[in-house]
C-alpha cells in the first residue's frame, strides 16, 4: 500500500434524490476531504450500479496512489 493514499486528500459522498417520475436517482460524489469542493459527481438511476461505483471508489482511495487515482477517475492535478 502506498505511503500517501488519496484518501488523505479526498472523501465520497453519495446522495439520494428524486428524479422525474418519482425515480429515484443516486450521486456518488468525489470532494476535497479538507474543504467538502466537489471534484465531480457520478449519477446512476440504479442502487445497484451506485453503490458498486461507490465501493470500488472507496477501495481505490486507499489501495492507489495519488497518480493512479488521479489518472483513473480523472482528477485534474490543479485539485
Amino acid at each position: 500500500m502506498p505511503d500517501r493514499t488519496p484518501r488523505q486528500d479526498f472523501r465520497v459522498l453519495t446522495r439520494r434524490r428524486g428524479g422525474y417520475d418519482g425515480a429515484v436517482m443516486y450521486d456518488v460524489q468525489l470532494q476535497v476531504a479538507a474543504t467538502g469542493a466537489l471534484v465531480w459527481a457520478q449519477t446512476f438511476s440504479d442502487e445497484d450500479q451506485a453503490d458498486a461505483f461507490e465501493s470500488q471508489l472507496d477501495t481505490d482511495l486507499d489501495e492507489l496512489d495519488d497518480g493512479d487515482f488521479r489518472r483513473k477517475y480523472g482528477v485534474p492535478a490543479s485539485v
